[in-house]
């Protein structure tokens, strides 16, 4: 007896990559409009608003992304910007590690998805 596969396979993330992520990503449009609206009038605030909003969209498209089934596609999309982010916020602990929790819970649910799929259903 075989079991039908769906067409469009979707992955679910766990609730608390999920959460992290679109935390990360909020906390990512608040600072950046921040910066824009009340920084400094030299360009640094700009250009750190700019990461911001980068970082913010290269994470959420890394999310989106991961429900496609395209693991390893999300992992590079939330490296990038996590990574952008955490080159900015380098003197703040937090947002470094979230950075880096950020990227290790999307490769290890990447590597979990990709010995699930290589397992037979059984």
């Amino acid at each position: 007896m075989s079991t039908l596969a769906p067409t469009h396979p979707t992955h679910a993330m766990p609730v608390y990559t999920t959460v992290l992520a679109w935390l990360f990503v909020a906390v990512c449009v608040v600072g950046g409009a921040y910066e824009a609206a009340f920084g400094p009038s030299d360009t640094h605030p700009i250009l750190a608003a700019v990461i911001l909003f980068a970082g913010a969209v290269l994470v959420a498209a890394g999310l989106l992304v991961a429900r496609r089934d395209s693991r390893w596609l999300a992992v590079a999309l939330v490296t990038l910007g996590a990574l952008a982010v955490g080159t900015i916020f380098f003197w703040t602990i937090v947002m470094l590690i979230a950075a880096l929790a950020l990227i290790v819970l999307f490769v290890l649910n990447a590597r979990r998805g990709s010995s699930a799929a290589a397992k037979p259903a059984g």
